[in-house]
């Protein structure tokens, strides 16, 4: 009799615990350390849940015959935080701040016969970093895993932490793979500038300090009606650029074109001497040298990655204003090349910054 009583005291013992966790099922995410990425450049900043009803809750399993919550040892946030930093611990090489977004985490069961259940587990994720306080979309992650179990054997809660593993996994392989190829994880923008002088056209002339103008050049023999000057030489410059990844920076590079219009400059032919030629000359250099102050103004200009192309656009502009302003300026001073004076002074220079300019080059 006392062993009896005895029996039945240990029996009540032993299942209690079991019984009482009946309200809920638990979720938790075992920490493997076989789990643990060996290379990455990555840490984990924040996890945010952002399902429509955030907390602990996960959905609905079956379980000691009925139908239970199944939910987290604590909020989605902290847990899956606490996890995915388990899997990619922050350390020095690791140098990108990931912001990771839960849109969907649920499991949901039903019982479809004797000792039979089918369920499907979700997950949806976003990943994003900020750069320069402004937010970088990166990529997603969305799956979902169906099954079918013996009502007596709980499978649910490894396949959430397969799904939330393969998620990391996802991130990690899209960085590897987008690595020096994708703008959005670039972390500087590099400025590379460079010349255009040697697309041919039979109308265009490219700057070149080794190749000054000549009277050829200015195919119109006569001036433009009305005009008492001895010659006009067309000048202006423009932009091309482009942009591509490298490494960890992303590279703007500006193809520079600087040149003069043959069938818009003009000479007279009682006109077309040295003297005439070199004023129109120091105006293509001018045209020259504006383009380096061009150059400057997007060196010092506050550059993003975000958007870089409007304020280049708006430099340009600038530099095409402070062209202007440059050329009338240096006719003013010499009277269009007649006060020889001043013609001698802005020759010297010139030619002073532009072989200056060249022989860093």
């Amino acid at each position: 009799m006392t062993k009896s009583i005895l029996l039945a005291l240990l029996l009540s013992i032993a299942i209690t615990p079991l019984f009482a966790q009946q309200d809920r099922f638990v979720v938790t995410f075992a920490k493997d350390p076989a789990g643990l990425f060996k290379s990455y450049k990555f840490f984990i900043q924040s996890v945010e849940d952002q399902r429509p009803q955030p907390g602990a809750a996960l959905g609905k399993v079956i379980a000691f015959g009925k139908e239970i919550p199944a939910v987290l040892a604590s909020k989605a946030e902290t847990e899956l935080f606490d996890y995915w930093s388990f899997l990619a611990p922050k350390r020095e090489q690791a140098y990108l701040p990931l912001y990771i977004s839960v849109k969907e985490l649920s499991v949901n069961e039903k019982r479809v016969g004797p000792n039979k259940v089918t369920g499907e587990v979700r997950l949806s994720v976003r990943f994003r970093w900020y750069r320069e306080m402004q937010p970088v979309e990166l990529t997603g992650y969305q799956t979902a895993a169906n099954y079918t179990r013996p009502e007596t054997s709980f499978t649910h809660d490894k396949l959430i932490k397969q799904l939330v593993d393969q998620a990391l996994t996802h991130f990690h392989k899209w960085m590897v793979n987008n690595a020096g190829k994708n703008p959005a994880l670039a972390r500087n923008l590099v400025l590379a500038f460079k010349e255009i002088n040697n697309a041919a056209s039979e109308d265009t002339v490219f700057y070149s300090p080794k190749r000054p103008l000549i009277w050829d050049d200015f195919k119109v023999r006569s001036a433009k009606p009305g005009s008492r000057y001895a010659a006009a030489v067309f000048t202006s410059f423009g932009y091309e650029g482009r942009s591509y990844p490298k490494d960890d920076d992303l590279v703007v590079e500006i193809g520079l074109k600087i040149f003069m219009v043959k069938s818009m400059s003009w000479g007279r032919p009682e006109s077309r001497n040295a003297g005439t030629l070199r004023h129109e000359q120091i105006h293509f250099d001018i045209t020259r040298l504006v383009v380096e102050k061009f150059k400057d103004r997007l060196r010092k200009a506050e550059l993003t990655i975000e958007d870089f192309d409007s304020e280049i656009q708006y430099q340009f502009l600038e530099a095409f204003r402070e062209m202007n302003r440059d050329q009338e300026q240096y006719d003013g001073e010499t009277g269009h090349g007649l006060n020889a004076g001043a013609q001698a002074a802005w020759d010297r220079k010139v030619a002073q910054q532009i072989e200056a300019l060249y022989s860093v080059q």
